[in-house]
Parts: C-alpha cells; sequence; structure tokens
C-alpha cells in the first residue's frame, strides 16, 4: 500500500513518501516513531485523524528501487500506523536516518554510490548538520568499522545496530531509506547548499587526507596500476610487459591490488600520493575519489564497456578535475576474439550483442581479459607521463 501522498514535504499524513524518483524510494514518518527491533518495524506513534490506523508498508531501504536482486539482499523493515504494543526502551532526542548495508556494499563502487554518497546527499538534502542517528540493517561489522570515520562526520551521535537490539528506541522522526541522484552524481540543483561531487571529494580529504600536505617519495611521478586477478575478467594478461613500458616511459610503478580489510586512511594516502592511477574498467577506479585534482586517471576499456566507462568514471573524473584518459581497447586485444572470432556479434557489435539482456552483458564483464598491444600502449602511456610529470612539477 502507498502512503496517502507522494511527497515527503506533505506532512498532514504522518507516513508519507518521495517515491517519484528513478532511483530511490525514501520513507518518512513525520512524527514520534518507535522502532520495535524484534519485528523491524517502525511505528507512527504521533499517528492523526489524516493517516489510517491500519496503514502499513514494508519496504527496502535500498536506493536500487528497481534491482530486485539488490533488493534480495537487504532487510525489509514495516512502516505502520497501528499502535505498537510496547513502549519506549531508549529514547532519542534527535531524528533517526536508517539504511541498509547489504545489497551490493561488498563491491567498493556500490559501497560508495549506494551508501556513503547517498548518504552524504541525504543528510545534506535534510540540512541535519550531524544531529540524526544512523541506524543500520543488515550490519556488517568489518564494513561499518572500517567506514567509521567517514560516518561520523555525517552524525555525531553513536551508530545503532537494528538488528542486535533488543529494546525499543523511540525517536522524534524517522527518514528511512536514502538519497541517490545516479551514479557518481550530486545535483547541486537539488540539495539547499547547492552542493557537487568535488564537496563530497572534499569531505573525504578532511576526513583521511595527510596531516601537514603530501611529502613526495620519489623524483618520479608515481603511477599506480590497478591490477585484477583471481580469475574474475578483465585481467591484464600480460602485466608484466606492462609494467616494464611504464617504468621505461619513466613512472614509478606500483601494482595496487585492493584488499577488503586494508585500512581506508592508508590506501587514501597511497592513492593521495600518485600522479596517475591507471587500470581496466572496474570497481576499484573508484578510487579516483582518493585522487587530488590534476592527477591522470586512465581508464583501460574494454569491449562492451563504453557507456559504463563514460558514465561511472569519465563524467564524475571531469567533475573532480582529473585528466581523464581513455585506453580504448581493440578486438584483437581481447580475450573474447579467441572465443569468438574477430568477426562474431559479441566483438563487432556489443549493444545489439546485449540487447537490453543484462546476463548477457556478464560476458564483457566477467569473462573478458584484455592483452594490451604494446606499441599502442607505449604511445599511450608516454601522453599519461607528460600530464603526470606536469602536474608533479606543479604541485611542486
Amino acid at each position: 500500500m502507498r502512503a496517502p501522498s507522494p511527497s515527503r514535504a506533505d506532512v498532514k499524513n504522518v507516513i508519507t513518501c518521495d517515491c517519484s524518483h528513478d532511483y530511490y524510494d525514501m520513507w518518512s514518518i513525520n512524527g514520534p516513531t518507535l522502532l520495535d527491533p524484534i519485528t523491524s518495524t517502525f511505528f507512527a506513534i504521533g499517528a492523526t485523524d489524516s493517516t489510517p490506523p491500519d496503514f502499513t508498508v514494508k519496504f527496502h531501504p535500498y536506493p536500487r528501487k528497481t534491482d530486485e536482486n539488490a533488493k534480495s539482499k537487504v532487510n525489509e523493515l514495516t512502516l505502520t500506523s497501528a499502535p505498537p504494543k510496547s513502549s519506549c526502551g531508549v529514547t532519542h532526542s534527535s531524528p533517526a536516518i536508517v539504511f541498509s548495508t547489504g545489497g551490493y556494499t561488498g563491491n567498493f563502487y556500490h559501497q560508495f554510490n549506494d551508501v556513503l554518497l547517498a548518504l552524504y546527499i541525504t543528510v545534506n538534502s535534510l540540512s541535519l548538520n550531524q544531529d540524526a542517528i544512523l541506524v543500520v540493517t543488515n550490519w556488517s561489522e568489518w564494513w561499518v568499522k572500517k567506514n567509521a570515520d567517514l560516518l561520523h562526520q555525517f552524525t555525531k551521535h553513536p551508530i545503532v545496530n537494528m538488528d542486535n537490539q533488543t529494546r525499543t528506541h523511540c525517536f522524534p522522526s524517522a527518514i528511512i531509506g536514502l538519497i541517490t541522484h545516479g551514479p557518481f552524481v550530486v545535483d547541486p540543483a537539488l540539495l539547499p547548499q547547492h552542493k557537487t561531487l568535488l564537496d563530497f571529494h572534499a569531505l573525504l580529504e578532511n576526513t583521511y587526507g595527510p596531516r601537514g600536505g603530501y611529502a613526495p617519495a620519489s623524483d618520479r611521478p608515481q603511477l599506480l596500476l590497478v591490477n585484477r586477478r583471481n580469475g574474475v575478467g578483465r585481467e591484464i594478461l600480460n602485466l608484466k610487459e606492462v609494467l616494464e613500458e611504464i617504468e621505461e616511459v619513466g613512472f614509478k610503478a606500483i601494482v595496487f591490488e585492493p584488499k577488503r580489510d586494508a585500512p581506508v586512511r592508508e590506501t587514501y594516502t597511497l592513492l593521495h600520493g600518485c600522479h596517475a592511477m591507471v587500470g581496466v574498467h572496474g570497481a576499484a577506479l573508484t578510487h579516483l575519489l582518493f585522487l587530488r585534482a590534476g592527477t591522470v586517471l586512465g581508464e583501460i576499456v574494454p569491449i562492451g564497456a563504453d557507456w559504463l566507462a563514460k558514465t561511472y568514471f569519465e563524467r564524475p573524473a571531469g567533475v573532480l578535475g582529473l585528466e581523464y584518459m581513455k585506453y580504448k581497447i581493440e578486438i584483437n586485444e581481447s580475450s573474447l576474439a579467441e572465443r569468438y572470432g574477430a568477426d562474431d556479434l559479441v566483438l563487432k557489435n556489443p549493444s545489439g550483442f546485449v540487447n537490453g539482456n543484462y546476463t548477457k552483458a556478464k560476458v564483457y564483464m566477467k569473462t573478458q581479459n584484455v592483452k594490451l598491444d604494446i606499441v599502442r600502449f607505449r604511445a599511450y602511456i608516454k601522453e599519461v607521463f607528460v600530464k603526470a610529470r606536469r602536474f608533479m612539477d606543479n604541485e611542486g
């Protein structure tokens, strides 16, 4: 059942929904709220005659509203105007923002886009200034611990793990769900203070940035090469040759293989000190958020990944002031050429092959590796070096 009004601003109904967006729904209880964690139910205990006493809605608080696979990994919450059977066990003086760390948040891209950036947008949309209590379902201890420093930029209160609570909690109001503006988008027209992705970038620097600035560790520009392995697709098959070319052109090369348990501050410091980052299209390029403006971001774009590369990394790189440089692989550089033949539809016309069927798109993401043409790559990496060297010199 839908709330009587589609607008969160129309508060004559205690339970309302901002449900008009492509990516997310956000439900609000616009008055005293009781959380019963045992049943994952939020009660509108300030309900009036404007809200039917039997109004109930079930909701997965994750900003990918049409993605059934993502929602299947997110706990379902209940919002109701029915009277609770319990009284308040813990009473809070600040509103709740309720969200999930389930869904796809084990993936570094989704960790940021679906939760951390969405949380930033939500907090700034509501102008809460750290005075909200974060209430988390699908609690993941490693995830919350890893991101604790950033999460506490959004709240001055302890974070509530609703999955292990036994007592009821009461809040003056509650927001259930997070706002997103799209893939790595912060739309200033939709925020009261007209913030952009640059402001989120500045928040990350304030949270994780090295105190006292960055001290160069080398007299050569540093290039961080993102390496994928373990049979997950989009691996550089001739990695040794590629590294030799990177070093030969004048870079100090650093091979970066992201690890889930790596401290964010440590990773941030490593990325922040580089003058270029290059890697095959994938979630690890989300680390562009840790780069300084002026850094070169080189994306190796496999067959079938053009739209993804432009949407997820090229566009936000432009907003952040990065020097985006694309290396678009040719058919002979794709492992799919050996599997299907160079003239197959899979290689000649990826959009025609996929034709809207995401299952077919997995052939490009999961089974394709790249063997870079060293002559082509040498010309490319020389251009990367020129821009990285210029950035290093300008930075002093």
